[in-house]
């Protein structure tokens, strides 16, 4: 292999991860990194049921004056695949919602002895929690600019999802009769202890 066939291979893959970077593709295949992955067995196959006016319309909110609303990828500004998933993270049974990403897990927990020793962790305390329901109010909020004192500052976020479930054993016998519609439903609340954190970012 030659310098100039080398250095079309390195043009060509740094055309494809900038034109990922550029137009915010997070699935590109050349970007992926195994060490967030991972699989977990299960005798059943899952199927989010889409609904184009739910998505359209996003979290139903409530604010802090008692009125309800609807904050979208439009009211955040983010591509669509991104709000889908800030909005499936919150629900029940998510990847994100039991459980951090391995990487988390890696730097917080899995802390070498010299490491816990210099930050004055114990053997099985954490460096970090990971807070979502906090992060999700935050992210909310600040997005839209609302501070607590506003009367449209968000207090309630709801989140809810159909999934028809498939037995793995049955899809095996072509038989897709037998199915089982699940709903997800995802419900949290603005907590008044986490206000003195507000101005400076953390709960």
């Amino acid at each position: 292999m030659n310098k100039r066939t080398i250095t079309l291979i390195l043009v060509a893959y740094l055309t494809v991860i900038w034109v990922a970077v550029i137009f915010r593709i997070d699935y590109f295949p050349l970007t992926w990194v195994p060490m967030y992955s991972g699989y977990k067995p299960s005798e059943t196959i899952s199927v989010k049921v889409f609904d184009k006016d739910k998505e359209q319309k996003g979290f139903k909110v409530t604010y802090q004056d008692g009125s309800t609303g609807y904050v979208s990828s439009k009211d955040l500004n983010i591509p669509k695949p991104h709000f889908r998933r800030l909005y499936n993270d919150l629900l029940p049974d998510s990847k994100l919602f039991e459980t951090a990403p391995p990487k988390h897990q890696q730097g917080n927990i899995e802390l070498g002895m010299i490491n816990r020793w210099i930050r004055g962790l114990n053997k099985e305390e954490s460096r970090s929690v990971v807070d979502r329901e906090w992060g999700m109010f935050w992210t909310l909020n600040k997005t839209l600019g609302h501070e607590p004192s506003d009367p449209k500052f968000i207090i309630r976020i709801e989140a809810d999802q159909q999934h028809r479930v498939y037995r793995k054993d049955d899809l095996l016998r072509q038989d897709v009769g037998n199915v089982q519609i699940d709903t997800r439903r995802a419900l949290i609340e603005w907590r008044e202890e986490w206000l003195p954190g507000w101005g400076h970012g953390s709960r």
